[in-house]
C-alpha cells in the first residue's frame, strides 16, 4: 500500500502542530455507538499519525470555516467512509490546551458496521464500555475521565438496554 501524505496542502495545520504540538488550530471528532448492542466503534491509529498505535476518536483538524459539528462529520467520511446523520451528535467534552480546541461528540447509529479504513486508520473494532483497549489516546482518555462525559455516554447506553429488554420481553409472549 502506496500512501502519499500531502503535508503542502495542510501547511496551516502543520504551522499549528509546529506551533502547539496538535494538528491544527482546533479539531473535532466523534465517538460512535451502536443503539442495538450499546458498544463503540474505536479507530487504531496507524504510525503515520500523531500518537501512533493508540485507540481513540475517528475526527482530526477543523478546516477555515468549518464549525466542529460540520468538521467531525467530514472527518468520519474521511477515515471511515461512512455517514452519519447531524442530528444523531451530542456533544460530549471539549479538551483544550493553551490555544487548542478538541470538540467531541457522541454519534448513534443503528447497527454495527463495518468502517472503509484510510491511511490514518490500522484497523477499528466495536468495543463494550467496561472493556475498552489499550493504550487508548489521551484525547479519548480525557472524554472518558470526564464525569459528565461519561454520563451522557453511559446514558446513551442505558437507553439502548432498556430498549432492547423491552423488545425482548415483548417478543417472548
Amino acid at each position: 500500500m502506496k500512501i502519499r501524505l500531502s503535508i503542502s496542502n495542510d501547511s496551516e495545520h502543520k504551522k499549528a502542530l509546529d506551533k502547539t504540538g496538535f494538528w491544527g488550530k482546533q479539531g473535532a471528532g466523534l465517538i460512535i455507538l451502536c443503539s442495538s448492542t450499546g458498544r463503540v466503534l474505536l479507530p487504531l491509529r496507524s504510525g503515520y499519525v500523531e500518537q501512533p498505535h493508540t485507540w481513540g476518536t475517528w475526527g482530526g483538524a477543523i478546516n477555515e470555516g468549518e464549525d466542529p459539528r460540520t468538521a467531525a462529520l467530514r472527518e468520519l467520511r474521511e477515515e471511515a467512509g461512512v455517514k452519519i446523520n447531524p442530528s444523531t451528535l451530542t456533544k460530549l467534552f471539549v479538551f483544550t490546551k493553551g490555544t487548542f480546541r478538541y470538540t467531541t461528540f457522541l454519534a448513534e447509529v443503528n447497527s454495527e458496521f463495518k468502517p472503509k479504513l484510510d491511511w490514518e486508520t490500522e484497523r477499528a473494532e466495536w468495543f463494550a464500555l467496561d472493556s475498552l483497549p489499550s493504550p487508548l489516546h489521551f484525547g479519548l482518555r480525557s472524554v472518558l475521565d470526564d464525569s459528565k462525559a461519561r454520563a451522557l455516554i453511559e446514558s446513551a447506553q442505558q437507553s439502548v438496554s432498556i430498549t432492547t429488554s423491552v423488545t425482548t420481553k415483548a417478543r417472548s409472549f
